[in-house]
């Protein structure tokens, strides 16, 4: 979608400048050209806004409609506005940004030399394929968009990615490529040797076709300590490098010559600039100066040049540009080091709340993700985040988050269905620099203490080795520690040496027995805890008393809340003692919540988890309307039902609910169009047996807000719907639904739907959105992509996908 609207604009753009140039009196088959050229793109920015009608929105195209077509008609200033408005609507239509795509600019032969040495059936034998160049040319992106590319995701049986840096450990490379290949891995892999592990992966692997990226390689001892792991058996399984380093890939005995990437040529290089900056790829004519001499100081380096974007992407103003055009230094791309003072211009141009932000990034391990949840749970806790306004924390910190993405400091690698961020991480080269300014303005020290300990990430490290050794945590030693994350770090029993840490913000722990005891209140200061356990976990009563908890977040099993007794919880007011701060409350059973709405007014986030049905065969849980800022809403029923059960009624539900997940709740299809009823619904997830019957008809409900919708695991036949069922619907989403052979026709009617992504379904399935997508680019539709993972194709197949591919890219 967003491709041919760019094509259109740049269609437009260009016969605009032949105007611009031509001297003298404009013809009048010239001015009639021009206004339907201006009517045709009105037509596209019209239909491409469909369901983000803000008053922005119409504000910014009354702007456009009012400057062309009128006299004089050729104006440079003109046409600058013109672009100026047409990335601003297209920065609000596609606010989520796609990491990376424009640092593979320039290397389309790559990609199809190395597609090719990777799925061609010329060698069957395991090979080994290495990437290799200096920081910041994008090795790790060109492997990525490898890694994703369609033919890849259909040749290979199995598929890993491991990050591996500077110093790693083969323990946690055994288990990140174990869990590439086995969802809901056992906990007690975790507990195995290096070479328990090795044997369990050569075994998933025997017989199998398989590829595995290593990314970031630094030494080549690193392979030779898992190359045993890997079976050849002549299925023509690949092996894929990334590294700074060209003398590894001759340790490893790689098939080919590495591919060692080069530095961008200019044009490629203002390719990459207009497509960081601009979501059209245009570049308004006054700016392109400034532009164009900011680039040739970057020197072909593809980081550099996402860096200087970022101080440029807010701020299109002559003047700015200019600033930095002046200010910018040349990059020393001999040695990264030199990079400091350039990168440094960035973070000298950070407003002063945001700079302890960036900077705590140094604290995580190299190349490691961190969920955008945690992260901000993280700066709250740390105190970075202060000055709100009338604003909760929670939000603040989200927009200082989409601040330092906005500025190409903060990479996304995986993206939300709702456009969201999901995980968040910074380049190497950035991570250096934030460890580097940390220690030279003195910046919280204490902090900096994340490390591996039994393959697992802890923070205080010091802290998370003594308590899993069972011993005791001297509470004096540690009065000041406002973070405690074990999450990733078994110990036995909820730690009672804990409750001494009187300032904790933040606690997460992981143990056995993950029930912590009434003592829990004595961290009155605590905003966030987080408990993963192998057993149900009970809640004593005292939780109540922790007046200050933001978070309490259970991440598995049907947990309790130790129940009151009568008179013993109310306070002087006559009131029950609440949480008022309480913004999530997951994964709890909904019979320890009857008196959640009176308790916790303000929360968000809600998961239950327990018997949801009566046995009648009602849905039944605590009536919700009340809690007017719940957006998140989770079921999960565990009270098995004989026959198809009924929905509530909407009214329990509260009017502002953004987002539903229901799991195992066995419903009659029939009673879906109780949730259509939800006036703000924009997220619906059906998940294993939520609803139960071989056919959904929609009938004439109306999710009129509804813009996701994913159907998991559900083993329905038919399904028959219509675009005004859902006439906002952006994505759909269908996931090991294994008895469904086609989509409703009509769905691909909905204007604004722009992703249709089939996982793990029979071919028929894909097939049947394939030629929804076809039908719509036969009416000048070209807005909606169909996206496939794990479809089973015979080998013709791939080789028509291979060509068609390659034609793409030729076309392109």
């Amino acid at each position: 979608m967003e491709d041919a609207l760019v094509g259109h604009v740049e269609h437009f753009v260009n016969n605009y400048k032949k105007l611009c140039l031509s001297r003298g009196v404009v013809a009048l088959d010239d001015k009639l050209k021009m206004s339907e050229l201006f009517d045709g793109l009105m037509n596209q920015l019209r239909n491409m806004m469909i369901g983000y009608e803000t008053e922005e929105v119409h504000i910014l195209l009354k702007e456009i409609e009012d400057t062309v077509p009128s006299e004089p008609w050729y104006s440079a200033q003109r046409l600058n506005q013109i672009i100026v408005i047409c990335n601003q609507l297209f920065k609000i239509r596609y606010n989520s940004n796609i990491e990376g795509e424009e640092a593979v600019v320039g290397f389309d032969n790559e990609v199809e030399i190395l597609l090719d040495q990777l799925t061609g059936n010329s060698a069957k034998s395991l090979q080994v394929i290495s990437i290799v160049g200096m920081a910041g040319l994008g090795k790790t992106t060109l492997a990525s968009k490898l890694y994703r590319d369609p033919l890849i995701e259909y040749m290979f049986d199995f598929r890993a990615w491991a990050c591996v840096s500077q110093v790693y450990v083969k323990k946690d490379l055994l288990l990140t490529i174990l869990s590439s290949f086995i969802h809901d891995m056992p906990d007690e892999f975790y507990e195995l040797y290096d070479h328990e592990l090795g044997e369990k992966l050569y075994r998933k692997l025997k017989g199998h076709k398989y590829l595995v990226v290593f990314d970031d390689i630094w030494d080549y001892k690193a392979w030779n300590d898992l190359k045993m792991y890997f079976p050849d058996d002549r299925t023509g399984s690949r092996v894929l490098f990334t590294s700074r380093d060209t003398d590894v890939s001759l340790h490893v005995q790689s098939a080919r010559p590495a591919h060692v990437l080069r530095l961008r040529t200019e044009p490629e290089s203002w390719d990459i600039f207009q497509k960081k900056i601009f979501r059209t790829g245009i570049c308004p004519p006054l700016l392109k100066d400034f532009g164009r001499v900011i680039t040739r100081k970057c020197e072909g380096l593809p980081l550099a040049i996402v860096i200087a974007a970022g101080l440029l992407k807010n701020n299109w103003s002559s003047s700015w540009w200019s600033q930095i055009a002046a200010s910018l230094s040349s990059y020393m791309v001999s040695n990264p080091n030199q990079y400091m003072d350039s990168l440094a211009l960035s973070y000298n141009h950070l407003p002063s709340h945001l700079r302890p932000c960036f900077l705590y990034f140094g604290a995580f391990p190299e190349d490691y993700e961190i969920h955008m949840t945690k992260l901000i749970w993280l700066w709250i806790a740390q105190g970075f985040i202060n000055d709100t306004g009338n604003r909760i924390l929670e939000d603040v910190a989200d927009d200082f988050l989409k601040d330092l993405v906005k500025r190409s400091l903060v990479m996304t690698p995986r993206i939300k269905a709702d456009g969201q961020v999901k995980t968040c991480r910074i380049h190497d080269l950035l991570r250096d620099f934030t460890m580097r300014t940390a220690e030279e303005e003195k910046f919280m020290s204490n902090i900096y203490r994340y490390g591996m300990v039994s393959s697992m990430l802890c923070s205080p490290l010091e802290v998370g080795k003594v308590l899993q050794e069972g011993g005791s945590v001297l509470a004096e030693t540690y009065k000041l520690l406002r973070v405690l994350d074990m999450e990733s770090l078994s110990v036995s029993v909820f730690p009672l040496d804990i409750t001494r840490l009187v300032n904790l913000r933040y606690l997460a722990i992981q143990a056995h027995n993950g029930s912590p005891q009434a003592s829990i209140s004595n961290l009155v200061n605590l905003q966030m805890l987080i408990i993963l356990s192998k057993k149900n976990v009970l809640l004593p009563k005292t939780i109540w008393n922790m007046v200050n908890l933001r978070h309490l977040y259970i991440k598995s099993g049907e947990n309790h809340i130790e129940e009151t007794c009568s008179g013993q919880m109310i306070e002087n007011d006559g009131c029950l003692k609440g949480l008022a701060s309480l913004q999530t409350l997951s994964q709890v059973s909904p019979l320890s919540c009857t008196n959640i709405c009176s308790r916790s007014p303000n929360l968000r986030k809600l998961g239950f988890c327990g018997p949801l049905i009566s046995r009648l065969g009602d849905m039944e849980f605590p009536n919700l309307s009340s809690l007017f800022h719940l957006q998140k809403l989770k079921l999960f029923n565990t009270f098995s039902h004989p026959e198809l059960t009924r929905s509530c009624n909407p009214i329990m539900f509260p009017q502002n609910l953004k987002k539903l997940t229901l799991s195992n709740t066995g419903m009659d299809w029939e009673e879906m169009w109780t949730f259509s009823l939800l006036p703000n619904l924009e997220i619906l997830k059906l998940k294993h047996q939520s609803c139960i019957g071989q056919t959904w008809e929609t009938g004439d409900a109306e999710f009129r807000r509804l813009k996701v919708l994913k159907l998991h695991d559900l083993d329905m036949v038919q399904w028959i719907s219509s675009k005004d069922n859902f006439p906002r619907l952006q994505r759909l989403v269908v996931q090991r639904c294994l008895k469904l052979n086609t989509f409703p026709r009509l769905l691909g009617q909905i204007y604004t739907l722009e992703v249709i992504e089939v996982n793990g379904c029979n071919l028929s399935t894909y097939n049947s959105a394939m030629e929804i997508q076809k039908e719509q680019e036969s009416d000048g539709n070209c807005f909606l992509k169909v996206h496939a993972i794990g479809i089973g194709y015979k080998h013709h197949e791939l080789i028509m996908i291979h060509r068609n591919l390659k034609r793409a890219r030729v076309s392109n």
